[in-house]
């Protein structure tokens, strides 16, 4: 399975209730009330986090009766915080809010959204990106990442944009060779089929996964 295979998974995902309450389920409390607050200077921030989180749960879904996808590595609320140590070998590590980071000689060397393993063999990275428009100047860092994990994993290594509306005509010019995108139509906009009343202040379970994994096992 390819990065373009996974594309098509996603991209055909209908997206349901139980994945936007998965999806705030990673915010903070603060961080919830702020999505339902559009007058919130901080609201289009939160919208970018919770959108991340709901392509986290939507391949999630997606992949569970899949063979082709042996796993995709936890993040967020679903991630193993383990205090950040300088001296551990290279590799990935997890921010205090779940964010998925690799560390080169006590450093911080990348910092990715998605990471997904194909059954044969493939590893797909991911950015997930609201905004079409701010993926310009884009190519050098997806090569730096790909660099990076070869480098750490070995070949082979695809790339995956996920976005909230389509690209632009002409396409994505920062994609290249078995690179791919796919689109989650107003997927940004989803919270609002939750009613925030459902989500503020209850205590939210995470969803149930075979294929998910912590990120030193990936």
């Amino acid at each position: 399975m390819s990065a373009a295979e996974v594309s098509t998974l996603l991209s055909s995902a209908e997206i349901l209730p139980v994945h936007v309450r998965y999806a705030v389920h990673h915010l903070t409390k603060p961080e919830r009330a702020v999505l339902y607050d559009e007058t919130s200077p901080l609201h289009r921030s939160v919208v970018g986090k919770y959108f991340e989180a709901l392509v986290y749960e939507l391949l999630l879904s997606a992949v569970e009766n899949s063979d082709a996808v042996v796993s995709v590595v936890s993040k967020f609320s679903d991630a193993c915080f383990v205090p950040y140590d300088k001296y551990a070998p290279d590799g990935l590590w997890y921010s205090r809010d779940g964010g998925i980071r690799f560390k080169v000689d006590g450093r911080v060397a990348a910092e990715m959204d998605l990471l997904i393993k194909t059954a044969d063999g493939v590893r797909v990275f991911g950015e997930v990106i609201v905004n079409p428009s701010s993926v310009r100047g884009f190519r050098s860092e997806i090569a730096a990442k790909k660099q990076l994990l070869s480098e750490l994993y070995g070949d082979p290594v695809e790339f995956l944009m996920v976005l909230a509306s389509p690209p632009a005509e002409g396409g994505l010019r920062c994609l290249e060779g078995q690179d791919s995108h796919a689109v989650v139509l107003n997927g940004d906009s989803s919270y609002a089929m939750v009613h925030p009343g459902e989500v503020m202040k209850r205590k939210l379970t995470p969803s149930a996964s075979r294929k998910r994994i912590d990120g030193k096992n990936w």
